[in-house]
């Protein structure tokens, strides 16, 4: 095990650096095949042979994750079809959504598009979302139906989740829709399938719970009980985050740790019981073993989480130890597991609940001399035990903060003392009582629905201290959205801070925190010493429009945000957000919406509440925006600006060069038509001209009413429609260069061919959000540079 952590290290530093540049599949595995014979070859030289076994790991780790990415023949031929394909295939997992949604995961064995074969080698592992009626279904169940498959592909957007990696860690291949469950017709049912009696189980039990208990306390007591926490409404769901104790109703290793320290006590006793039993081998050494058959069940019982995984493997291996009488240090113990996943798994890394729970435990495992230390166990057990808790409560919340606030973007200040008030309301009252519910279900359900309730009842009350505690001043977490090299910050901060009570002296600590403040100090700034060009971003956000509009004076101006016809993906929450973040903006000199659709709007609605907004830009009277966008702009006491129509008209408060806005809307013109138009002088001979959605009536007024000078780039009015008079725009303005923003593959064919081609016909470049992601556009020696966001930086398109 001495050579884990240099593994481990060679191993995370391949993988992190994988994203952003990774080897190609040859020099790879030369290299990889290197370090392994440098690492033999040095074996007597342990400073040259950890080297080469670092970097072994390391090459290995990079090649190893492109592998894991680069989709198979099968899926990219399906993805070339139009049409919708005949699946046929075995459900090997089932979880229920909210809102009666479902999600079926499954292996396809055959799949005909227009009674034509498509089935590959291999099977096929999909995820199939159900709109209704998919709870029906059980693992091992054959299936028939049909739907549209789709590869998980990126926005192309900075900062944003990446979704086909995730897919990829569970591997999953390709997803589809399915809107009703009676659309998927049963063949046959593999009874002997593992799970299957498992989740039968698991159904009964939420349907007695569903039946005796209001809806939130039935989905907390599903959560707490089973691990189903997708079923958690959404405004809920936020609530714990911004509490920070959502982890409590995830299952995790907390939960299998007490159920493991309650069944050590409870057959200890028992085990005590028999002069027999103790006089052949103590009680520490069979016990932990005899655990292991009743974990593993609740393991498969509830979701088998990435968390519970690793405690269980955690466990089994420090029970399988205390059987040998072989020492083994703890946190070296579970450097082991998480190298030993990442090995089996290596996209496990991005995983937050991977993450979360390998940090969470390291935290607690380093604090583990100030928790444990003599002075506290000679305390009265009524002061020991909350004092050992909230240390340890610390550790753990510290241990996550970085990674928290890198995956969920939320800082949760008093999250450790929230913990430290529900941790033992949920481990020592509800979760104790839910599991007793759940061990006497098969004896008596009307029992087990009595316990359900009574942790239903104690889990909201648990809900509505929160809801209170969160109405004080700084208590409740807030969204901070930064850029990687903050986080990165952070990390510098809290990481010393985490290790000090390892350290052999407080000066080595003081020295390390002092080294960390300034290294996070640096780091936090760093973004800001970037010189601000003048530029036009163009976010990728599907069938929509969203741009952000920058210059050297560090002021930023977005216009529109976006968003898909979908409630259930904010496009400001999940793209917007973090991409403004990512890039560094922390306030937003003013939001324009050039007209009320929802495409060009929905995604406002996050950004005016969680970003400092100086004004609202818009062509309508307050009172005429849709209700949702009038809200956020009361609540947030924005300031909101009519564009009157007048022509065009200079808004006063950009200070690099002149941003003009200009209003045509006349009586009788489409919601389209009445866009506001936008135009930047950028200096001699370049002008930047931003149509919104105007169609062929808007862009006549337009071309008739002049324009305040030339034109070098222009955002193709309409998302590129052929009703947008695009050819004569161009034929007038004599653009350099065209932008589009459209979704992939969008079900309007935008932009249209016969503006692609007028376009190609006249050599003006179109650069497109739908193949190209996120766009931006920065004027450099008379010129604007067009770039992409590709591997984690804006590049060259042509590289």
């Amino acid at each position: 095990m001495q050579l884990v952590p240099w593994i481990f290290l060679g191993t995370v530093a391949g993988l992190l650096l994988a994203p952003f540049s990774s080897f190609p599949q040859t020099a790879g595995w030369i290299l990889t095949a290197t370090g392994i014979a440098g690492a033999a070859m040095f074996r007597n030289r342990r400073r040259a042979f950890c080297f080469c076994l670092m970097a072994a790991a390391f090459c290995s780790a990079n090649l190893r994750y492109s592998l894991a990415l680069v989709p198979n023949e099968t899926v990219q031929s399906l993805d070339r079809l139009s049409g919708k394909v005949k699946i046929v295939g075995t459900v090997f997992d089932v979880r229920q959504l909210t809102a009666g949604r479902t999600y079926l995961e499954l292996n396809a064995q055959r799949l005909f598009f227009q009674d034509r074969s498509l089935s590959g080698e291999r099977e096929l592992p999909l995820r199939i979302y159900v709109e209704s009626g998919g709870a029906v279904f059980l693992p091992g169940d054959v299936v028939e139906f049909y739907s549209r498959l789709r590869p998980p592909r990126l926005f192309g957007t900075p900062g944003e989740f990446h979704w086909p990696r995730y897919l990829s860690s569970r591997s999953i291949a390709m997803t589809g829709w399915v809107k009703n469950g009676d659309q998927i017709r049963l063949l046959a049912a593999t009874r002997a399938y593992p799970r299957r009696a498992l989740v039968g189980r698991q159904r009964a039990v939420a349907a007695v719970i569903d039946s005796t208990q209001p809806a939130v306390r039935a989905q907390l007591t599903r959560a707490l009980v089973l691990g189903e926490g997708r079923v958690i409404e959404p405004e809920v769901r936020n609530l714990l985050a911004r509490s920070g104790i959502s982890h409590l109703f995830a299952i995790s290793g907390l939960h299998l740790g007490l159920i493991a320290l309650f069944g050590y006590r409870l057959l200890s006793y028992l085990y005590c019981r028999s002069s027999r039993l103790l006089t052949w081998q103590p009680p520490q050494r069979l016990v932990p073993l005899l655990l292991l058959p009743g974990l593993f069940v609740y393991l498969l019982l509830t979701g088998d989480a990435v968390a519970t995984r690793r405690a269980f493997a955690l466990f089994a291996l420090g029970a399988v130890f205390l059987f040998w009488r072989y020492y083994v240090n703890p946190l070296r113990l579970l450097l082991s597991l998480a190298l030993l996943s990442l090995l089996v798994n290596p996209l496990l890394l991005w995983q937050a609940g991977w993450q979360l729970s390998f940090a969470g435990a390291a935290g607690i495992l380093l604090w583990q001399p100030w928790w444990g230390h003599e002075r506290l166990r000679m305390l009265p057990v009524r002061r020991r035990y909350p004092a050992q808790l909230m240390l340890a409560t610390m550790a753990a919340t510290l241990a996550t903060t970085p990674l928290v606030l890198l995956n969920f973007h939320l800082l949760v200040p008093l999250g450790w003392l929230a913990n430290f008030i529900c941790v033992p309301l949920v481990s020592f009252v509800a979760l104790p009582v839910g599991l007793a519910g759940l061990i006497l279900f098969p004896c008596s359900s009307l029992v087990a629905a009595k316990l359900f309730t009574l942790t239903g009842s104690v889990l909201g009350f648990l809900v509505a201290l929160v809801s209170r505690l969160n109405e004080i001043p700084l208590w409740g977490g807030e969204p901070l959205f930064l850029s990687r090299w903050q986080y990165l910050a952070v990390a510098c901060l809290i990481v010393p801070m985490v290790c000090l009570p390892r350290l052999a002296s407080a000066w080595t600590g003081g020295r390390l925190v002092l080294i960390g403040v300034v290294t996070g100090c640096c780091l936090w700034w760093l973004p800001a010493l970037d010189e601000s060009p003048l530029a036009l971003t163009m976010f990728s956000v599907g069938q929509g429009e969203s741009m952000l509009l920058q210059n050297r004076a560090g002021q930023a101006v977005l216009i529109d945000g976006g968003g898909l016809y979908s409630d259930r993906f904010d496009v400001g929450e999940r793209l917007l957000a973090p991409a403004l973040g990512e890039m560094n903006v922390r306030e937003l000199e003013a939001v324009v919406l050039t007209h009320d659709h929802p495409d060009h709007r929905k995604g406002l609605i996050y950004i005016l509440d969680h970003f400092p907004v100086k004004r609202f830009l818009t062509g309508h009277r307050l009172e005429e925006l849709d209700k949702s966008l009038q809200q956020a702009l009361l609540r947030n006491h924005i300031p909101c600006h009519r564009v009157m129509e007048s022509g065009w008209r200079r808004l006063g408060f950009w200070h690099s060069g002149e941003l003009l806005i200009y209003n045509g809307d006349k009586p009788g013109y489409s919601e389209n038509n009445a866009s506001l138009v936008m135009y930047l002088a950028a200096g001699v001979d370049q002008g930047l001209l931003l149509t919104g959605d105007i169609e062929r009536e808007a862009v006549r007024a337009l071309l008739d009413a002049g324009l305040p000078g030339p034109v070098s780039l222009l955002k193709l009015p309409h998302h590129g429609s052929r009703y947008s008079l695009t050819d004569s725009l161009t034929a007038v303005l004599a653009p350099r260069h065209c932008l589009v923003s459209v979704g992939y593959r969008n079900r309007y064919q935008l932009p249209s061919r016969q503006v692609v081609e007028d376009l190609e016909g006249r050599r003006i470049p179109l650069y497109r959000t739908d193949l190209m992601g996120t766009l931006r556009a920065e004027l450099k020696d008379n010129d604007w540079n067009i770039r992409h966001w590709k591997r984690g930086f804006f590049v060259d398109i042509r590289r």
